[in-house]
């Protein structure tokens, strides 16, 4: 049966007949050097980037959640960076860190906005690994930060407003079928404390997108 093992050379030599053959097998040698490369490449790579994260100062924020104010350091590695970022452009990009037009806003698209921010902050969270978590707890303070901007920033508001607001909202487009969505929306009942707790809401938002760029720049 004829060997199909690959081999990078191939040496015979039979000193009772004379025979030497020597064969070297380039693609195999070439696969080789490049695997070589890419492992010295990644573990230089991974030396460098542990050397600029050290390099890198934590952030000391100081933040006011629910009347309460709150110091947080947050380590300044590429993974509490990048949850930042994806955080920080996620708040400027929908109707959370932007200011509030209650004559202009519709607030069923305002809590779809925020529901959405709590579900992306929440697999963030997810995301972070055990490592950054136990390896001198490079990811507690980030984790905190985050966890107090859902449970004492979003949800307050949520629990006591949204589900009773919603169920009124829908049922009054069923019956008012010529005003528009503000309109609607201004005759509830509860409106004006409503819209002051979201206006307050919407103000922690935007000075916690300024935290996280904080957090991203090192200022």
């Amino acid at each position: 049966m004829e060997d199909t093992k690959l081999k990078i050379i191939d040496f015979y030599f039979d000193i009772e007949k004379g025979v030497f053959s020597f064969t070297l097998n380039l693609w195999v040698l070439l696969i080789v050097i490049i695997l070589i490369f890419i492992v010295t490449y990644l573990i230089k790579r991974y030396r460098n980037n542990s050397v600029i994260e050290k390099n890198l100062k934590p952030v000391k924020l100081k933040y006011s959640l629910g009347g309460t104010e709150v110091e947080y350091e947050i380590t300044r590695n590429y993974k509490n960076i990048e949850i930042a970022h994806r955080i920080y452009i996620e708040l400027i990009t929908r109707k959370a860190a932007l200011e509030i037009e209650e004559d202009k806003d519709v607030i069923v698209e305002v809590y779809n906005s925020w529901y959405s921010l709590f579900n992306i902050t929440r697999d963030e969270l997810k995301s972070i690994d055990g490592v950054l978590i136990k390896d001198n707890n490079k990811s507690n303070e980030l984790v905190g930060l985050l966890t107090d901007i859902l449970n004492k920033g979003l949800r307050p508001h949520l629990t006591e407003y949204q589900a009773k607001f919603r169920k009124w909202y829908n049922e009054q487009i069923e019956i008012d079928n010529s005003s528009s969505p503000q309109e609607i929306q201004a005759n509830y009942e509860d409106f004006t404390p409503l819209m002051n707790s979201m206006k307050q809401v919407n103000t922690n938002l935007m000075d916690y997108s300024k935290q996280l760029k904080k957090i991203i720049d090192g200022e």
